[in-house]
């Protein structure tokens, strides 16, 4: 048991620093943008990769710590729906297209790393 919780926590630490990085890159590079495109990026790969895991490799130890902690880490739902508030306030439009694109895309990613 305490071999598990110290595999998912670690795993999610993983995750968690992967996230953090790429959003810092993402957002010098789009500094300028109002879209939240780094918590977006981020949530599309993590569902693609999800898929991937659960449509392509067996299930064993390593796709359930890297599935559930390190994609978990990854990842970020409420994120974005703190950004999906936040657009709301002063962009509605972009708050929907946001909410929108996100969970369609995010269903397509996991679709197509499921099928691959």
């Amino acid at each position: 048991m305490i071999e598990s919780v110290l595999i998912v926590g670690l795993g999610a630490a993983v995750g968690s620093l992967i996230r953090y990085g790429v959003t810092n890159v993402l957002k010098k590079m789009f500094s300028k943008n109002a879209f939240p495109v780094a918590t977006f990026f981020i949530n599309i790969t993590g569902s693609f990769l999800l898929g991937l895991v659960n449509g392509q490799l067996p299930k064993n130890t390593f796709t359930l710590a890297f599935s559930i902690a390190v994609l978990g880490g990854y990842t970020t739902f409420s994120t974005y729906m703190n950004e999906t508030v936040q657009l709301g306030t002063k962009k509605k439009v972009m708050a929907y297209a946001y909410y929108l694109l996100s969970a369609l895309l995010g269903i397509l990613a996991a679709l197509l790393g499921y099928m691959i």
